[in-house]
This record gives structure tokens, C-alpha cells and sequence, in this order.
């Protein structure tokens, strides 16, 4: 029982830390073509960036070690594929153990 609600745990912070990437992504589309001077749409990314740059940073520069991306952010999306490869990693070996 104990297993089955950890696997449910991982399951919902990556589903979350999914969406926060994902919303980060697209407001930053918005901030950055053109809506720039909206004072809620700037709070809101910055809390989004706060949140999610601790896991975006490292995988940033692990990118940038291999890849010259130029101007184009590959880590929100390379970090959503990790993310959601590890969780259901980690959730097919709690399902193991039960």
C-alpha cells in the first residue's frame, strides 16, 4: 500500500513540475513577442522562473556542453522528457515491488 500511494505521489509532482515547465514556456513565448510591459504576466513568469530553473539550469548546461542551440532554449523540453522518463521509471519499479 505504502508503494502504491509513493508512485502516486511521483506521478502528481511530475505532472505538476510538467505544467510549470510547460506554462513557463509559453509565457515566455508571450513575455518575449510582445507583451512585455504586463506587470502580472512579468510577476507570474518570474515565480514560474524561480520555480523551475533549479531543475531547467543543470540540464541548460548539459546541453550546452554538446549542442550550440544559438538562440533556442532546448531545455524546457529536453527537461520535460527527463522528467517524465524518470517518474515513470521510478513508478514502474514501485509497481514492481508491490
Amino acid at each position: 500500500m505504502g508503494f502504491l500511494i509513493l508512485a502516486l505521489i511521483i506521478t502528481w509532482i511530475s505532472n505538476i513540475l510538467i505544467i510549470l515547465i510547460l506554462c513557463r514556456s509559453v509565457l515566455s513565448w508571450i513575455i518575449y513577442g510582445g507583451v512585455r510591459y504586463n506587470q502580472t504576466l512579468n510577476r507570474i513568469y518570474g515565480i514560474l522562473i524561480r520555480i523551475t530553473e533549479p531543475i531547467v539550469a543543470p540540464v541548460r548546461r548539459l546541453i550546452s556542453r554538446f549542442i550550440n542551440t544559438g538562440p533556442i532554449d532546448l531545455a524546457p523540453l529536453v527537461t520535460f522528457f527527463i522528467i517524465i522518463l524518470v517518474s515513470r521509471i521510478l513508478v514502474m519499479i514501485l509497481y514492481a515491488l508491490v
